[in-house]
């Protein structure tokens, strides 16, 4: 592409065409230089008009800062939907700096988006089939002649057992470039009168229908590919669809003619008008130039516009101004000088220009005869000149040295930037000696003294240089040490030789301290949280490249703040975090879903984030606290049993005197306290054995929260004391015997 006289210079790969196939990605790499001699703020966007691309391109917009003589890639990308139709599609990339170079930009760099299918041909379904004749593909379409008719014939086979109707359409076309013709329908032998506006086909049958293109005689270059769709009477949901690939060669018919408006100038330039038609069936963007036809350039050649964008059949006029230079040429007698010139055109993009463009003639008129007398009275000059010459040689005093410039090489100043100075001296043959003394904040460093009459120190030789013809002494980027945030005055002192009063100059500078990390924003994905389950952050900092360590701080109410978690950073996202930040962009990181854990105590939590920078005295400040509220473990007993049986089932059982019971209980809650009766205070799990006696009537579980909840469970028990024995009487003993007896 032509590079325009610009601070910014831009390199586009590729530089004007994009190609993909629908669904995929194409990414467009924009390398930027800052050429200039300031830093700018840079912004790379596509142009708002183009509205097709603008929706493909998730980021259209992409701001970059670059000091002078840095250079950085930006990356546009376009996703290419995969309902998108093939073709060519425009878009132009603004490359605009409004604050730092407002004339210069902005420069515009337009280009093209190819969408790209694979060959089809042939639709066929079970009871359709149709194809074109002659077969396109996009490695051999159908060559194209504007202002010329084209036939493409349709072959339908109807597979169905059906009598059906067929009607062509063509898509993304304009209905005056085609004209789509059905043949006699084949229901008329029979004696059935039809309509003709559609193919119609016995079962088993085929037909062609003829679809003649005439192409307009304006017709841009390119590839077309317009879509053929197919419909059925029988089956109106269904639609078939076939590509035509259609290519317009291009035709470079380009004419430049030159008119002359001031052809013979004395004093004023010469004045032309460059008219430029295109003829041709492509748009051209060129670049107009002129030049001297003789060895030796005369003339400057200013063209107003020097670049033009032509559209089919489209007309620029450009005015040609040549100024001429090296005004001693200028001839005292005669006809006058003549100064030819060629015009030059270069397309951008590579397209074939006219071989014989117009050649001019600046006449440049003789002098008047008054400026003999100017002649003579220059000469009288010279000799006074001489005299004074010789003077200026051999009488003049040596002059003292003066101190033509101090200056710093920059205007601005960042923490860990060096501070250099730049100074001029002239008449540095009476230079002595030179000190530099430096202050920070009102506080006074060693001065640094330079001797002079033995030459240029060796210290400085690295830095400064004397010039033979003039003496000056020329002194750039002196290192001064000077690196940390602070205000700073620099002193330069010259000593002359026999001078009473020594030369001084000062120089106040600023460094300004590193930006410091902040956090722009963070929000959490939950406001309540039960116990157990983590905390989702997400966040933005500012000025990733200081950030050292990002401390997670959380503070209950009426507590002191709590560290909850460091993540060590030092300039690279550490390892835990890879899969929620991505990497910074314009110096911010973004972090989403990142799992903090909470303490185990429920309440409300404030949550904040405290970056740490590097080297820096200060601290950043604490972002702004989002609110979570830890929810406490409800209270709940979960297991309550005597002897394997659960109070809520068998809330009251028959115990025996002495009979061992085994208890065993579970209470879930935060703080919880228990109490289980006759025993007292037990832990909120656990198992206990005991005798049952005649005063033990109910055992109770309780558990209590500080907030003031309570729980119970209970057994209700009844103890039975065992009957004794009897023994058996004399007449039970007789009884029994004569049972036995009468048995036997």
């Amino acid at each position: 592409m032509l590079n325009l006289i610009t601070p910014l210079k831009v390199i586009l790969n590729p530089p004007t065409r994009l190609e993909g196939f629908p669904g995929e990605s194409v990414t467009l790499d924009i390398s930027l230089i800052n050429q200039g001699e300031q830093g700018a703020t840079i912004d790379v966007f596509v142009d708002p008009t183009t509205q097709t691309l603008l929706s493909w391109c998730p980021s259209a917009r992409k701001r970059v800062a670059l000091d002078s003589q840095q250079a950085c890639e930006v990356s546009l990308l376009f996703e290419i939907p995969s309902d998108a139709l093939p073709g060519s599609y425009p878009y132009t990339i603004v490359v605009d700096a409004p604050e730092h170079y407002p004339e210069e930009t902005p420069i515009h760099y337009p280009g093209r988006l190819e969408v790209l299918v694979k060959e089809q041909t042939v639709i066929r379904s079970q009871n359709l089939t149709f194809s074109l004749s002659p077969a396109t593909s996009p490695v051999q379409p159908l060559l194209v002649q504007p202002n010329q008719h084209q036939k493409l014939s349709v072959i339908v086979n109807n597979h169905s057992n059906r009598v059906d109707r067929f009607r062509l359409y063509c898509l993304d076309l304009d209905k005056t470039w085609f004209t789509i013709q059905y043949p006699s329908n084949e229901l008329s032998e029979l004696g059935i009168v039809s309509s003709t506006d559609g193919l119609e086909l016995n079962p088993g049958g085929q037909g062609e229908i003829i679809i003649e293109f005439h192409y307009p005689i304006n017709m841009p270059a390119g590839h077309y590919s317009p879509t053929l769709q197919l419909t059925s009477d029988n089956a109106p949901e269904q639609v078939f669809l076939d590509l035509v690939y259609l290519e317009v060669k291009p035709k470079f018919n380009l004419s430049v003619e030159l008119e002359t408006i001031l052809g013979k100038v004395s004093h004023s330039p010469g004045q032309y008008r460059l008219t430029l038609t295109n003829h041709g069936n492509s748009i051209r963007e060129l670049a107009v130039s002129a030049s001297s036809r003789d060895e030796t350039e005369l003339c400057n050649y200013v063209c107003s516009p020097s670049s033009v964008n032509l559209l089919i059949g489209e007309t620029a006029t450009i005015s040609l101004t040549v100024y001429p230079i090296q005004k001693w040429r200028r001839p005292f007698f005669g006809y006058g000088l003549e100064l030819p010139f060629q015009i030059h055109l270069q397309d951008i993009q590579a397209l074939p220009t006219p071989e014989k463009l117009p050649m001019g003639l600046l006449v440049w008129k003789a002098r008047p005869w008054w400026q003999f007398l100017l002649l003579l009275l220059a000469g009288v000059g010279a000799l006074s000149g001489l005299g004074f010459l010789i003077w200026f040689v051999f009488f003049k005093p040596t002059p003292e040295p003066i101190l033509a410039e101090f200056k710093p090489d920059s205007a601005s100043y960042t923490e860990g930037g060096r501070v250099r100075l730049n100074w001029t001296i002239s008449n540095s043959d009476r230079l002595e000696q030179l000190v530099i003394s430096a202050t920070k904040d009102q506080i006074a460093s060693s001065p640094q003294v330079y001797d002079f009459r033995q030459g240029l120190p060796t210290e400085l030789n690295r830095y400064c240089q004397i010039h033979d013809r003039d003496r000056n002494l020329t002194c750039t980027n002196v290192d001064t040490g000077a690196r940390l945030a602070g205000k700073y005055t620099f002193q330069l002192q010259i000593k002359a030789k026999s001078a009473e009063k020594p030369i001084q100059q000062k120089l106040d500078v600023v460094i300004q301290p590193k930006p410091l990390p902040q956090v722009a924003s963070i929000t959490a994905r939950q406001s309540q949280l039960e116990k157990g389950k983590p905390l989702t952050l997400s966040w933005n900092i500012k000025n990733f490249s200081q950030l050292v360590q990002l401390q997670v701080i959380s503070q209950l109410k009426e507590d002191k703040p709590t560290l909850l978690k460091t993540y060590d950073f030092q300039k690279q996202i550490p390892p835990e975090l890879t899969k929620q930040c991505q990497p910074p962009v314009n110096e911010t990181l973004s972090c989403s879903n990142v799992d903090i854990g909470l303490p185990a105590k429920p309440g409300d939590y404030t949550i904040s984030l405290q970056p740490v920078s590097s080297g820096s005295q200060k601290q950043s400040p604490l972002s702004k606290a989002i609110q979570v509220q830890l929810k406490a473990t409800p209270l709940q007993i979960i297991d309550f049993t005597l002897n394997n049986q659960s109070s809520e089932t068998n809330p009251s059982m028959f115990l025996k005197v002495g009979q061992v019971v085994t208890l065993n209980w579970k209470v879930q809650g935060d703080g919880a306290k228990v109490k289980l009766e006759p025993l007292g205070d037990v832990p909120a799990s656990g198992s206990r054995t005991l005798k049952a006696t005649t005063s033990l009537s109910q055992i109770v579980l309780t558990a209590e929260t500080e907030q003031g909840q309570s729980v119970k469970r209970a057994f209700l028990l009844q103890v039975d004391t065992p009957k004794p024995l009897q023994k058996p009487t004399n007449t039970d003993s007789l009884k029994l015997k004569l049972q036995m007896t009468k048995q036997n």
